[in-house]
């Protein structure tokens, strides 16, 4: 196996995906969980988290660490960690993702700066938003804002339920608790749109851990950093990255497709048999802009 390239106290580009490239991320509770189980790991092992994207089949990192043991217990305890949940969530066995993860350090500021804008607009080329900053997954637009893509919360104006639900954020948080994928379909199902996308900012401010100032040191101000993510789409260094090349809003049309169906429910998706998955195979083919690639990816389908 070739050794990994580590520099202590460096950013590293961290890229890891599905074991099969998959589909992980099919709701907002798979996203949260995510995050919160980042927050909480990268707090216990003491490393400094620059840059962050989630993406529907893998996720981006810009991660520091003093030693190579503290960036290995950091990612092993990580994948290892959310790959219990989501086969305790969804019924599943076997690998989770793919092994081993790429990184690459990014020993110059020229590369750091390059590596966090392509990290940043991941998004952008997935065509999920226009901007960096226009995307919730890649945490750029909570920089200096707790709610950036919902009314500001004020806890004696909303639900009780949004009241409660923030209070059990609240009190998981400071215990360093991470929230798991059934917890939060709980609390957001009781709660109207507009109180979910309140939820969902308040969450993720409560768990906030990304050092944003670091990044936007490397720009001299968030205006630049904002700005040279519109000018440049930057680039990876060698972590490998693989995957389809074609837009992931086609994961929107179908993941809209199986809420409304139900598909979701006790994740029926994942346990369809061979008639089914064809049977939705054809509908996602005639109902959507994915490519047959993606398809496969979203319904779980194995390649022979």
């Amino acid at each position: 196996m070739k050794k990994r390239a580590f520099v202590p106290n460096t950013p590293h580009h961290v890229y890891f995906i599905s074991s099969d490239g998959s589909v992980l991320f099919y709701r907002v509770s798979d996203r949260l969980s995510f995050y919160t189980t980042l927050s909480v790991l990268a707090k216990r092992y003491k490393v400094t988290v620059t840059g962050v994207a989630i993406m529907f089949t893998h996720v981006h990192l810009m991660v520091q660490a003093a030693d190579l043991a503290q960036f290995r217990q950091f990612m092993s305890c990580l994948l290892q960690a959310f790959s219990r949940i989501l086969r305790q969530d969804r019924g599943l066995t076997g690998p989770v993702f793919r092994s081993p993860f790429g990184s690459a350090p990014q020993v110059s500021s020229k590369r750091q700066r390059s590596s966090l804008i392509y990290l940043l607009n991941n998004p952008v080329e997935k065509h999920l938003c226009n901007k960096a900053v226009q995307d919730r997954w890649n945490f750029l637009a909570y920089y200096d804002n707790p709610h950036p893509f919902s009314k500001q919360l004020v806890k004696r104006n909303v639900s009780e339920h949004l009241r409660d639900a923030c209070s059990l954020v609240e009190a998981e948080a400071r215990a360093g608790r991470f929230l798991r994928p059934a917890l939060l379909r709980h609390l957001l199902r009781n709660l109207v749109r507009e109180e979910q996308e309140q939820l969902t900012d308040h969450i993720i401010w409560q768990y906030r851990f990304i050092d944003f100032e670091s990044a936007i040191a490397l720009f001299g101000g968030y205006d630049r950093l904002l700005r040279t993510t519109e000018e440049t789409n930057g680039q990876e260094f060698g972590v490998g990255e693989t995957g389809d090349s074609g837009s992931d809003t086609a994961y929107l049309e179908m993941a809209g497709m199986a809420a409304r169906a139900g598909l979701f429910e006790n994740w029926a998706l994942l346990h369809l048999d061979p008639d089914q998955q064809q049977a939705w195979f054809r509908k996602f083919r005639t109902h959507t802009h994915a490519t047959d690639w993606q398809i496969r990816k979203f319904l779980g389908i194995r390649e022979r």
